[in-house]
């Protein structure tokens, strides 16, 4: 099987992977497209604890195999793949946080896969960036006829960013909302909070991100100034487009955070999506927030993927969700290096790897 493992220095694409036989409760995946995310970029790091691994969260493809006890599918159906893994048994999940399970997001990786005799450790319980996969059952959703280049974005870009706005901003009818970072997760952010009957204004520091925040309905856009303090670029937001009832932050640039934290209205919402550089942090304006004001932060948007994931699939094949326009490029697996030099250099919208190429 091939698959692109990180090794500390580089992805290196290999056809000698093979995959553990299925457990209870299981499904063997057979990748055919896989999303590229910043956070998987984020993970190109030699300090990561377990190495080598494969990356990759957002996939499609179909099922290969199914484990014991797995009912209601098939092998052939066409899915989607979800990150989260809630175990249903711990306080948190008890208490209906299983965004708050130790185990629901992959933090400590499974070892499904094996090189030439040495285990490769999991990400994101997904592994993308593998033709074959083991998930749970419960990860999966039928994808109803969904392209598989829009089906592979649902597990993370889609669902982070809509969710972000919908569930933890609450953006509503009326409200001003204000997206950081217009990529695969903010554009999604921009079309959850348009359909919940706000007026979007787009930040992001590359100009050309202007007609795709269009695109996806911001009535608006700022091009970031790097060199503008985060007072005087919140003031500038708020003077132009106030008041902010919403931020969704995108982009994990801690000037950018700084800023949303402080162009916010008075009882308004700051919604951290980014991902920060490991280390990273931002300054509370404590007198504005004492006044008045809410900060919150949960992967995957808050989603619910029961609840969600459905719904998304059923919005984007009906036209109410545009996913075809995210799909900025696809590229072979042997050149997902090309796909994440564009993914990093901002020229795409989403980058997709083709397994089957």
């Amino acid at each position: 099987m091939r698959a692109a493992l990180w090794d500390g220095a580089g992805l290196v694409v290999s056809d000698r992977l093979t995959l553990r036989p299925l457990e209870a409760g299981e499904v063997r995946v057979r990748v055919q497209r896989s999303g590229i995310c910043h956070s998987d970029i984020a993970m190109m790091t030699p300090h990561l604890p377990v190495l080598p691994i494969v990356l990759g969260h957002e996939a499609a493809g179909e099922i290969a195999d199914l484990g014991p006890g797995v009912e209601g599918w098939a092998v052939g159906d066409p899915v989607t793949v979800g990150t989260q893994t809630p175990c249903g048994q711990c306080r948190e999940c008890r208490r209906g946080e299983p965004h708050n399970c130790d185990i629901n997001w992959g933090v400590d990786p499974a070892f499904p896969f094996m090189l030439d005799g040495r285990p490769v450790a999991s990400f994101a319980n997904v592994s993308s960036f593998a033709g074959e996969i083991v998930v749970k059952a419960s990860q999966i959703f039928a994808i109803d006829g969904l392209p598989l280049e829009q089906a592979a974005l649902i597990g993370c870009a889609v669902s982070t960013g809509v969710c972000a706005s919908r569930t933890l901003g609450r953006a509503g009818p009326g409200d001003k909302v204000a997206v950081f970072g217009v990529g695969g997760i903010g554009v999604n952010a921009i079309q959850g909070a348009v359909q919940s009957g706000a007026a979007v204004i787009a930040v992001d520091a590359n100009p050309a991100k202007e007609a795709v925040a269009r695109q996806f309905g911001a009535i608006g856009f700022i091009l970031a100034d790097q060199m503008q303090n985060s007072d005087d670029a919140a003031a500038r937001l708020a003077a132009a487009h106030g008041p902010i009832d919403l931020v969704v932050e995108c982009s994990g640039s801690v000037a950018a955070i700084e800023t949303a934290l402080r162009c916010i209205k008075r009882g308004g919402r700051v919604v951290l999506i980014g991902m920060s550089k490991p280390g990273s942090q931002a300054a509370l304006p404590l007198d504005r927030f004492v006044m008045g004001g809410e900060v919150i932060a949960t992967m995957n948007g808050g989603a619910v993927p029961a609840r969600d994931y459905p719904d998304l699939i059923a919005q984007a094949r009906d036209g109410r969700l545009n996913l075809a326009d995210q799909v900025s490029g696809v590229w072979p697996l042997d050149r997902i290096g090309e796909a994440i030099a564009a993914l990093k250099a901002g020229e795409v919208t989403r980058a997709l790897v083709d397994h089957e190429l």
